[in-house]
């Protein structure tokens, strides 16, 4: 039996690590592998980036492009319409 889990076995429970998840033998164990292996560090790091990535993909841009202008301001006033 080996003191610390695989690469398989870290990058499988990153998530639960990151989340708090694991009892704290398996937590150490993989904090210990993440300080000595760059690889599983860097897919953590991966993780730890994810939430950022999705907020700044779904960021709406600074300008809407004329089209889209248009489409919203035919939509606003079909609603109008359709409330009186």
């Amino acid at each position: 039996m080996t003191l610390l889990p695989s690469c398989h076995d870290v990058q499988t429970h990153l998530t639960e690590y990151l989340e708090g998840a694991l009892p704290f033998h398996r937590r150490l164990g993989i904090g210990v592998h993440l300080l000595l292996c760059r690889v599983c560090s860097g897919v953590l790091r991966g993780l730890q980036a994810l939430p950022w990535v999705a907020k700044a993909s779904l960021k709406a841009p600074e300008t809407a492009p004329e089209e889209a202008r248009r489409a919203l301001a035919d939509v606003q006033a079909l609603l109008r319409k359709g409330s009186r």
